[in-house]
């Protein structure tokens, strides 16, 4: 049997970081928390998420240099990367997209704008993968 795809959360906000965890695995994903980009970028060498979701603004490294860093690794290019941020949306979707992410997400979204973004970069845990012939 499949398991669901893994998602990061990396936020330094560990509430919000369980918020969006809580509603992931509500949706049959699974998730887990890393509270600062250095330790993402070593949890997806480890894990291969299916999907990042990544705050912008955190202590030390922020969330657009580590989605650069990605894009520059060929261990970890291809895990597309959702940036977060609670700074106006037209302030930071450029630098977003600038960095490699596949998506951006303003805080505070709603649960279904999280889900739909979630389920256009990484597969829906509730659908089967097809069988090949």
């Amino acid at each position: 049997m499949n398991q669901p795809p893994l998602i990061l959360v990396c936020d330094d906000m560990k509430n919000i970081a369980q918020s969006i965890i809580f509603i992931l695995q509500g949706a049959g994903y699974r998730a887990q928390w890393a509270p600062a980009a250095l330790e993402c970028l070593h949890m997806a060498r480890k894990e291969r998420p299916g999907l990042i979701l990544m705050d912008i603004m955190m202590p030390g490294m922020d969330g657009a240099m580590a989605s650069e860093l990605m894009g520059q690794n060929p261990e970890l290019e291809g895990i597309p990367v959702v940036l977060l941020s609670a700074m106006p949306e037209d302030e930071v979707r450029a630098k977003a997209h600038e960095a490699g992410a596949v998506d951006f997400l303003c805080k505070p979204f709603k649960k279904d704008t999280l889900l739909a973004t979630i389920r256009r970069w990484a597969p829906d845990p509730s659908v089967p993968p097809a069988v090949a012939s």
